[in-house]
């Protein structure tokens, strides 16, 4: 029995001390991670065009997706049926497909259809942005869909 207080005393103990330190973790600023969308950006829309060309000629790829912006290419695709059992193969020779378009750029290859849904809205209200001037917001947008790329 005094065991058992003991014990039941002690995790108290330590559920108080180490309790304190929870309720003002330390501000951080956030860094940017590379790859990210930053300052002015450049939407290069006859990369763009090739890369959504050369993704429908991968096997398995129904329609595709791509958005080019500074350095960063990326491309969503739908793959349906059967060939949803050959995810990767069919991500990798799209990377490579595109790398063999485009070497110097970073390339973010996704199959999944939230992603391809929100690369497909974000190129629309790119379209309707005002020419050269594309809002903060959007670059954010595609920044947090590259993240997402990364898995």
């Amino acid at each position: 029995m005094h065991k058992l207080i003991k014990v039941v005393i002690l995790c108290l103990i330590i559920c108080v001390v180490g309790g304190c330190g929870a309720d003002n973790p330390p501000q951080r600023k956030p860094m940017p991670q590379t790859g990210q969308v930053e300052g002015q950006a450049h939407i290069n829309t006859e990369l763009t065009e090739q890369v959504e060309g050369a993704a429908r000629t991968v096997q398995g790829v129904e329609d595709s997706i791509a958005l080019v912006m500074n350095n960063q290419i990326a491309v969503a695709v739908k793959v349906t049926g059967f060939d949803r059992l050959h995810l990767q193969s069919i991500r990798q020779e799209l990377h490579s497909k595109v790398k063999d378009i485009a070497p110097e750029y970073d390339i973010h290859v996704t199959t999944d259809k939230k992603l391809f849904a929100q690369l497909q809205k974000l190129k629309g209200q790119i379209k309707e942005a005002p020419q050269g001037n594309l809002p903060v917001k959007l670059k954010d947008v595609y920044n947090v869909i590259i993240e997402d790329m990364n898995g």
